[in-house]
């Protein structure tokens, strides 16, 4: 009796942190962890589970840098990339 319980409830434990990514992700934008009612695109870019597999925006990033999708959001982080490597190179 007591191996079934035990059993069950390691088997929830590991289907509770499966589930984490899905209920906090992670912005792609921000990289902070949110809620997901806070979040506005959420895609599903792999089969890794956590985090990798997921790509998602909150509403504040899509609302301060108008991103309506995905491919909007790949080009702001090469240009964000860009504007870095630009300002490090400036530096030296």
């Amino acid at each position: 009796m007591h191996r079934f319980i035990y059993l069950s409830a390691a088997f929830l434990a590991v289907l509770i942190f499966l589930h984490i990514p899905e209920l906090f992700p992670l912005c792609s934008c921000c990289k902070r962890k949110k809620f997901r009612p806070f979040i506005r695109i959420h895609k599903a870019v792999g089969i890794s589970p956590g985090y990798g597999g997921c790509r998602s925006v909150c509403r504040k990033c899509c609302i301060r840098y108008d991103l309506k999708d995905l491919d909007d959001l790949d080009r702001f982080i090469k240009v964000r990339r860009k504007v870095r490597m630009e300002r490090l190179t400036k530096g030296l």
